[in-house]
Order: structure tokens, then C-alpha cells, then sequence
């Protein structure tokens, strides 16, 4: 598996992007030039050092209450990746544990399953978390709850399917058959073999969870000054469109850049897991 994945292209590409965000991330407090809410009025709108007027004091520029931009950027990719990490885990384990208990047990159990998912099928994500945060606050912690609870039924519709193929290999039916408990089967030998298919949508999830971070910011019930965002720069730069368009673009082209990274990983994650991509 490691040859193919050093022969896929898109796996390359996708996994250099994404670990430049990541050690920008984890580098930001190091390396910032500035303090990402330190406000400068008299350097309002200061352009990028490649357009006239520009100076390398602000490489990327300043927003409209004169921050550095390239600051506000490597600050921001934390939120990202926090958000995207922690909802990523909670809807992992709520959703694979429902969908491998459906699959494996069957009956009920799995008709009480097929139910919940197809009530949150029938329930719109954005509007959903933009009830439950205008409702309840828009603190770090409950937008990460609230993302977290919405983005599981993928991973139970993956993890039921797959669950229940394997429930009828030789294997399995061999371990029963020795006396195996069924936390044995499940923790020992179907849990090894789910890896694949979870590690995939988990990076579809995390590019969702990402993009509904940035949305619920951009409309003003996201992350909160004075906490850094990408959507939230998108949303404070959104007037600035026809005047000063690198104030909205460079935050965009950092979450287009994310965003795109962690689907270029998750597309050749699929490829390579799957019997048509290791042929």
C-alpha cells in the first residue's frame, strides 16, 4: 500500500498542501509577525507588498481595523483544524459505533438505526446548526458539539454497510465459533478492516465540517471576535469586494486551499482502499 500511495499523484499533492496548513497551525504563535487582534487604525487597508504601496512591514496587507493579514491567516488555520479535527472524532465515534452495532446484531437494533439516520438525512445541516447556535450561543465548544452531532450518518451508513459484508466472512464466523465474546469479534477482527473506509469519510467530514465552520462565520453566528476565522475575515472583508478585492480573496484562497487538500487525500485515500484502485 505504501508504493501505491508514493505512486499516487493526488495523494502527494494533497498531503504536502495539508501539512503546510498543519505546520503553519502549530507554528503560528512562533512565527506570526503580529498579534493577530493588535489593531494599527493609521495602517488601515495597507495593500499586499507585490501591489503599489505595499511594504514587506505587512507582507499580506491589513484588514479595515489595520491587522496583519498574514497573521490573522496563520492564526486562523488553528480554528480550521481544531473544528475540523474534534467534530471529525465525535462524529466518527457516534456514527461508527451506531452503524457497526446495526450491522453486526441486525433486528431492531438496526431498524432503530436505519431510523435515526434517515431523520438526519431529512434535516438541512446548515439550517439545523444555525438554529441551534443562535438559539444556544456561538462559543468554540457548542459550535463544535453542534457540527459534530449533525456530520455521523455517513460514518453509520458506511460502517452498517460495511459491517454487515464482513459479518459473514469465514473469519468472523470462525471466532464466534471458538466462543469469541462479541466485543472480541468486534474489537479484533472487524474493527481492523473499517479503518479504510472510515479514514476516507472522516477526510470528506473534516472538508465539510471546515466549510460549515466558515459559513455559520461568515454569517455571524460563527466564531467570535476576538478569536480568528477564516470565515469570519471573509464576512468582515465582504464590503471591501470592488475595492479592495486581496482583503477577501487572501482568506478565500486559504480556505480554498485547506478545503482542497483534504480532498485530494480523502479522493486518493478511496482509490487506494478499494479493490478497483489496488489492482
Amino acid at each position: 500500500m505504501l508504493i501505491r500511495a508514493r505512486r499516487h499523484h493526488s495523494l502527494v499533492i494533497g498531503s504536502v498542501m495539508l501539512a503546510m496548513v498543519i505546520l503553519m497551525a502549530l507554528l503560528s504563535p512562533l512565527i506570526a509577525p503580529y498579534d493577530p487582534a493588535l489593531q494599527d487604525l493609521e495602517n488601515r487597508f495597507s495593500p499586499p507588498f507585490w501591489s503599489e504601496g505595499g511594504s514587506t512591514e505587512h507582507i499580506l496587507g491589513t484588514d479595515n481595523l489595520g491587522r496583519d493579514i498574514l497573521s490573522r491567516i496563520m492564526w486562523g488555520s488553528q480554528t480550521s483544524l481544531i473544528i475540523g479535527l474534534l467534530t471529525v472524532v465525535m462524529s466518527g465515534v457516534i456514527g461508527s459505533a451506531l452503524g457497526i452495532a446495526a450491522g453486526y446484531f441486525g433486528g431492531r437494533l438496526d431498524m432503530i438505526v436505519t431510523f435515526l439516520v434517515t431523520v438526519r438525512l431529512s434535516l438541512p445541516v446548515v439550517l439545523v446548526a444555525l438554529v441551534v447556535v443562535a438559539v444556544l450561543g456561538n462559543s468554540l465548544s457548542l459550535m463544535i458539539a453542534a457540527i459534530g452531532l449533525l456530520l455521523w450518518d455517513r460514518f453509520a451508513i458506511v460502517s452498517r454497510s460495511v459491517t454487515r459484508q464482513l459479518a459473514t466472512r469465514e473469519y468472523i464466523i470462525a471466532a464466534r465459533c471458538f466462543g469469541s465474546s462479541s466485543a472480541r469479534v468486534l474489537i479484533r477482527e472487524l474493527l481492523p478492516n473499517l479503518y479504510g473506509p472510515l479514514l476516507v469519510v472522516a477526510s470528506l467530514e473534516m472538508a465539510n465540517a471546515v466549510l460549515l465552520e466558515a459559513s455559520l462565520s461568515f454569517l455571524g453566528l460563527g466564531v467570535q471576535p476576538p478569536q480568528v476565522s477564516w470565515g469570519l475575515m471573509v464576512a468582515e472583508a465582504k464590503s471591501q469586494l470592488l475595492f479592495r478585492p486581496w482583503v477577501l480573496a487572501i482568506p478565500s484562497v486559504a480556505l480554498i486551499w485547506l478545503v482542497l487538500s483534504i480532498n485530494l487525500v480523502g479522493d486518493a485515500l478511496r482509490d487506494i482502499t478499494t479493490p478497483e484502485g489496488r489492482a
